[in-house]
């Protein structure tokens, strides 16, 4: 019976997890000299007897305290050593009656068990007078009562052949039991157990996943954790992802001196910043990866600083040099061989941490264009002289802008003695630049709502021209519903040779007009590159030198392309036809456009389903043959201009050629007013329209966006070349207040938040950017055209340090009333000021608005930034950024509407704009010019030269060079 209970109890043990062997685990001798060794009592063997009353009391013996075990070892100690001294007893019997209560029969232990719990002693400790005369009689300790367990651990029933081995056991020290948490074992303590159970050490061969859980003991924290292996983890992580970018292998090798760095560190006073920082854990249990020697980034890989535009002030403000230090050295030596940190101050003024990403931007976008632009395409689109007609000036006088006299203005420059003289220019005349400033200004007749810059090839120091659309009248309102037709002048003006180290001699001038009958033009592009040729290239006749192809979306709802040929070939052809005769007359012509794109197809060519087309925009790269356009009702359609498909080539009975889309599809909800394509890549573009909505598209799957952004009414969109973002415009309309401005927003690769540029108080109308030296401009209601330096925005742009230091004004346009004026000291000496206060009506039409207000320009000295903060053009800005008033009732003379960076390398300073006053100013940014910018532009010209102009001979008058194109090369003939 009794071999049946205990086979039961072994199995329900077994069941529970519990050893097999209890008595296994014992604590070790007494050190203490002549302590016999007597178990505490902590033993497990007695609690196993009692039953549920002894588990309660095994419970509440963990809990008492370490004064207490201390006071009862010594109670122990002395009634060892009377027991000694009166020889009672000898060790063995001693030390076998009170290791285990096993030594008597079971039945009369259980008695005896009984009786003392009964009478409030403990079983294991029986009284000085009990029966056994071998065990000295102990004072029992009080017991705290604990709650029962639930369930019990079961009894197991000692055997003879168990006593003999814990008597053999009893005289070998054992290890300490160390208490841990209760929970599932794991592997490494289930095999340790078997080890103490004297089990087979390897009863099976052991899996590879059991040898790396087995951790060591230098690998493990006080309490029990494992250390370093997120270090370990992140260090292979990052050795892999460095592999696959194409990285070295090798990891720096860290200092030999660090630790004598960091003792002489540590006796050195740490000066606390006035920040508030987060108290640094130094213990041996902390898991910050810094600490460890072994995390070590490898050659390359770079860690992003999280604030990277703090100059030295601020860092010795905001953290101590300390927190500098423990940052980790390695991870500095290994960053900062390929991310340098630009350090001091720049010859213009700005901080070399500013300057930095231009300079880079101006390598990559030198590289870029030579990757993926062309030096020839569209050969077969050549201008004619058969395609060209001249237009009388009564013919012509449908065509001009009404306005023949600019408004009245002057300019005042910083830095300067003011100008007082109020000047009136006449349509299609110009001022002469600045002599120290290099400022242009011309008037085009009517408000600007379009305008471009006509590219040209890096380094051929060619004069700029500048294609511009204005409304016919002052006060003209166009309808966005519903296709019209009306008369329109596209301007081509000749700006001049624009250089960045040198103002131009010549004034702008008016170089053609092209009338056209397709309505009034919403938004125009060139062609980016490979259109541009020699103006002396000779070419037979018909044929003329081509300038460029050019892009413009109509309110008829159609797209017409334009193959322009350079001025001076039209010049001599309309002399020719003359007979020699010169007109002073502005050169009007018509034309008959090159391809006529249109949404539809052979069957249903009707444009009115899907209204007005109101933007546009070439493909980058591949040859530039596709063009996609936005309409009225939300379509986006595009276009293969070098398609020889019948059903989407079609030519008309006036030998016109006329394109249908390869593919359109439903973008948005409304007007799309911004199409924009990826320079990066060809498969992805932008949209934006009224609707409030961003879309980033992938135009192998235009069912679904990319990316959907419900942002404000946005009005135009700057997507660069080097981030993976847009810099967007808005208007001011359904802005929250104090967050209207411009908007640098991811477009969701990254996943950074939107980075406020730069906060405007009107609608901000025109964005432009500029590859070459990563700035944005604006042009807004208020009249003011702000210059934007962009940070690297592959870093969270969020944790740029004073973004206002990256804004500077060009000029500012204000409307001064007449008396006014009169009234200032500046203008006229001794004058009175005017006392009568009343208010009157605003001026809204442009003929009410000239006889009370003049147009006064104020221009920012940007040969240099020096004390920007502190010159007044940068307190007025400040200033009118939060508050400030505006006028909607009043006439917007004052607005500014495009503003347009040159794409050209040899130009890349120069900034065009215009607006509601029809007065086009141009301004050099000289105080971005580097000696990074001259030496690229003279690898340009040099390159430039060899590849159109014979080598080993010199150029005269007498050698005639004529320019052979092709698709891929180009060919010189002497």
């Amino acid at each position: 019976m009794a071999d049946t209970v205990q086979k039961d109890c072994k199995q329900e043990s077994d069941a529970m997890g519990l050893p097999s062997e209890p008595h296994s685990q014992r604590q070790p001798e007494a050190q203490h000299a002549g302590q016999t060794n007597i178990e505490g009592p902590k033993q497990s063997d007695s609690s196993s007897l009692i039953g549920g009353a002894g588990s309660a009391s095994a419970e509440s013996k963990e809990v008492v305290s370490e004064t207490q075990r201390n006071e009862k070892m010594a109670e122990d100690n002395t009634l060892i050593e009377k027991l000694a001294e009166n020889g009672t007893g000898s060790y063995g019997e001693t030390n076998r009656s009170t290791d285990s209560p096993f030594g008597t029969p079971t039945h009369q232990q259980n008695k005896k068990e009984d009786t003392a719990f009964h009478a409030g002693e403990s079983p294991l400790f029986p009284d000085a007078s009990s029966t056994d005369e071998n065990v000295a009689p102990v004072t029992p300790t009080a017991k705290k009562k604990g709650r029962p367990r639930k369930n019990p651990v079961p009894q197991k029933m000692p055997t003879l052949s168990e006593e003999g081995a814990e008597n053999s056991e009893a005289q070998t020290p054992q290890p300490p039991k160390v208490y841990k948490k209760r929970g599932r074992k794991s592997k490494a303590e289930l095999l340790a157990m078997r080890l103490e159970q004297g089990l087979p050490e390897t009863p099976e061969p052991v899996p590879k996943q059991l040898e790396e859980e087995v951790i060591d003991e230098k690998e493990m924290t006080l309490g029990g954790r494992p250390k370093r292996r997120a270090a370990k983890a992140a260090m292979k992580y990052l050795q892999s992802f460095a592999e696959e970018m194409g990285y070295s292998d090798q990891t720096p090798q860290a200092p030999e001196n660090t630790t004598a760095h960091e003792d002489t560190e540590s006796s050195m006073p740490v000066k606390r910043g006035r920040g508030r920082r987060k108290k640094r854990n130094t213990d041996e249990d902390s898991d910050d990866v810094t600490s460890d020697a072994d995390f070590v980034l490898p050659d390359g890989v770079t860690v992003d600083q999280e604030e990277e535009e703090e100059d030295d002030e601020d860092a010795l403000n905001v953290e101590s040099e300390s927190d500098l230090e423990d940052k980790g050295n390695k991870i500095r030596v290994a960053s900062a061989a390929t991310k340098p940190k630009f350090l001091g101050m720049a010859a213009n003024g700005l901080l070399n941490n500013v300057m930095g990403p231009v300079w880079n931007c101006m390598h990559m976008t030198k590289e870029y264009r030579e990757q993926y632009y062309s030096p020839w395409v569209f050969p077969e689109w050549i201008p004619s002289v058969k395609d060209w007609k001249f237009l009388s000036e009564s013919e012509a006088l449908n065509y001009l802008p009404q306005e023949e006299k600019s408004p009245p203005f002057r300019i005042r420059r910083e830095g300067l003695r003011d100008d007082n003289t109020l000047r009136r220019i006449g349509r299609f005349q110009s001022l002469s630049s600045h002599y120290e400033r290099w400022d242009l200004a011309f008037f085009v007749g009517g408000p600007v709502w379009s305008m471009e810059w006509c590219p040209c090839p890096e380094g051929s120091a060619s004069t700029q021209y500048a294609a511009i659309y204005s409304n016919k009248g002052m006060d003209d309102r166009h309808k966005v519903s519903g296709t019209h037709t009306e008369p329109a002048l596209l301007q081509i003006w000749n700006i001049g040779d624009l250089q960045h180290f040198s103002c131009p001699t010549n004034k702008a001038t008016f170089a053609y007009g092209v009338a056209l009958d397709y309505g009034c033009i919403w938004n125009m592009k060139w062609c980016p590159s490979g259109t541009w040729e020699l103006p002396s290239s000779n070419r037979k006749i018909p044929q003329m030198p081509r300038l460029g192809l050019l892009a413009a979306s109509f309110s008829n709802g159609k797209i017409a392309v334009f193959s322009l040929p350079h001025p001076e070939s039209l010049t001599a052809y309309k002399t020719y036809q003359s007979k020699g005769s010169a007109s002073q007359q502005p050169l009007i012509c018509k034309v008959q456009c090159t391809v006529v794109l249109e949404v539809g197809s052979i069957q249903a060519s009707s444009n009115s389903q899907c209204g007005q087309c109101f933007c546009l925009d070439w493909i980058p790269m591949e040859d530039h043959k596709f063009l996609a356009a936005g309409f009225y009702d939300g379509t986006v359609a595009l276009w293969n201009l070098t398609t020889k498909s019948l059903l989407q080539r079609v030519r008309q009975t006036n030998e016109s050629v006329t394109l249908y889309p390869y593919h359109s599809f439903i973008a948005h909800d409304h007007a799309v007013r911004v199409v924009t394509w990826c320079k990066a890549s060809s498969d992805f573009i932008l949209t934006a329209s009224e609707d409030r909505k961003l879309k980033f598209w992938d135009l192998r799957r235009t069912y679904e966006p990319v990316n959907v952004i419900k942002r404000y009414l946005s009005t135009e969109v700057s997507w660069q070349l080097h981030w993976c973002g847009i810099s967007v415009a808005q208007e001011n309309c359904y802005v929250t207040f104090g967050l209207n401005g411009i908007h640098y927003i991811d477009a969701g690769y990254i996943g950074y938040k939107p980075y406020f540029v730069a906060p405007r108080r009107g609608t901000v109308w025109s964005i432009s950017g500029s590859d070459w030296l990563n700035t944005c401009t604006t042009g807004d209601s208020t009249g003011e055209v702000i210059m934007m330096l962009l940070a690297d925005m592959t870093a969270n742009p969020n944790n740029i340090k004073r973004p206002s230091d990256r804004r500077f004004p060009v000029y500012r346009t204000e409307l001064v009333h007449f008396d006014a004026a009169a009234s200032r000291p500046s203008d006229a000496e001794g004058s009175t000021e005017i006392t009568d206060r009343t208010p009157v009506c605003e001026p809204r039409t442009y003929s009410e608005a000239i006889k009370k207000f003049y147009l006064l320009f104020e221009d920012t000295d940007m040969r240099s930034f020096k004390n920007a903060a502190k010159r007044e053009p940068m307190k007025q800005m400040y200033a009118t950024e939060a508050k400030g008033s505006l006028s909607p009732d009043r006439m917007p003379l004052d607005s500014i509407h495009k503003v347009r960076f040159n794409p050209n390398l040899d130009a890349h300073g120069w900034l065009l704009s215009g607006g509601q006053s029809g007065i086009v100013r141009a301004h050099c940014l000289r105080g971005l010019n580097s000696p990074i910018t001259s030496k690229l532009i003279r690898e340009s010209q040099a390159q430039f030269n060899a590849m159109y102009q014979p080598q080993g001979a010199i150029a005269n008058e007498a050698i005639m060079k004529t320019v052979t194109h092709s698709m891929d090369t180009i060919v010189e003939v002497l």
